[in-house]
């Protein structure tokens, strides 16, 4: 399928809707063609991605010459079981926003309500203050004004219990997980419940719309924005499922803003400053001194005790019979009296 020609200062992104569902289902391509024919892939989908309809965007390259649009649709093998579809493609001027993002100021970008008679209640698509009183956001988180956007569910329609579906996009398995982060709103007397869960195509081909829940919060939270994460770890193709379910009574507006999904875990270890590590080295270095101090001088002591005590011990020897005959025998022998002796312990000992 091919679009007009379009010129080459026009558009920078291109979005649409498509529609890929059965055992048999194959690959969705989008490229980008100059006008001598060369193509430039800018989106594909492969696979059955359920009975939901799908968002995408893809931004278009950098171009001197006019160019065109062309959607492909390539069958998978010989099966019949397979059906793809495209709706609303729209060129537009303005830069698509990070994949992953929404902030709801043009659109609900890949985010679509379930429909198909699974739920009894829409998000939609608001600004500014509530339609209801006592109840919503006056402000959306993004520009923290009554311009911004957001979407919300109006708690005056519906019964008490009734849910609505707010659903993601098909992502991709990673090894690191994914991380969801949010803003959420829920505001009002009668607040009723906001739940996160993911759900993946064996759960939904079971007839589980919503699958297993990640995260969950009820009640008036005042009139405030705030913000939650959600880490999750999945092995094939998931999408994340908001559903709010209506309180006993209306005057309970719950709204959202500002979703962000990312590969990777939502929480990180604090990081390292490296530039204090010369200061811990010097500082350990003189700690060590200190204590090599401390034990040499525990060993001198411990010697100096060791040496008096032999000099105690040597001075008691004196006193013994022993000696009292070895000092008559040198008087005899006509040596200098003992207290003109310079008493040396070394020779003392070898004799």
């Amino acid at each position: 399928m091919f679009s007009p020609l379009y010129p080459a200062d026009k558009g920078s992104c291109v979005q649409l809707w498509y529609h890929m569902y059965g055992k048999g289902m194959g690959t969705l391509n989008v490229y980008q063609q100059s006008e001598d024919g060369k193509e430039a892939l800018i989106f594909s989908q492969t696979g059955d991605q359920g009975l939901l309809w799908r968002f995408a965007r893809a931004s278009l390259l950098p171009r001197l010459h006019p160019y065109r649009i062309v959607v492909e649709g390539v069958k998978a093998g010989p099966t019949q079981e397979g059906d793809m579809a495209i709706d609303d493609v729209q060129l537009t001027d303005n830069q698509c926003p990070p994949r992953g993002f929404c902030d709801f100021e043009d659109t609900m970008c890949s985010w679509s309500n379930l429909g198909e008679g699974v739920d009894q209640g829409d998000w939609l698509h608001g600004s500014g203050g509530s339609p209801n009183p006592h109840t919503g956001p006056s402000v959306d988180h993004t520009t923290n004004s009554t311009q911004g956007h957001y979407v919300y569910v109006d708690s005056f329609v519906g019964e008490w219990g009734v849910s609505s579906f707010l659903v993601s996009d098909v992502l991709q398995p990673s090894t690191r997980g994914h991380c969801l982060t949010f803003w959420y709103h829920m505001f009002g007397n009668h607040v009723g419940t906001l739940r996160v869960y993911i759900n993946n195509r064996k759960m939904q081909a079971g007839g589980d719309e919503v699958g297993l829940l990640k995260w969950t919060e009820t009640g008036n939270k005042g009139e405030k924005w705030q913000m939650a994460n959600v880490s999750v770890t999945h092995d094939e193709a998931f999408w994340f499922v908001f559903v709010y379910q209506r309180g006993r009574m209306a005057g309970g507006d719950v709204a959202l803003d500002d979703i962000t999904i990312i590969p990777g875990s939502c929480y990180t270890e604090p990081s390292i400053d490296h530039s204090d590590n010369k200061g811990m080295i010097v500082g350990l270095a003189v700690g060590l001194i200190v204590l090599a101090g401390i034990i040499i001088f525990i060993v001198l002591v411990m010697l100096n005790q060791n040496h008096n005590k032999m000099a105690r011990n040597m001075a008691l020897n004196l006193t013994s019979p022993s000696l009292t005959r070895f000092m008559i025998h040198r008087r005899k022998q006509g040596r200098p009296p003992l207290h003109r002796l310079t008493l040396r312990t070394d020779v003392f000992l070898s004799k």
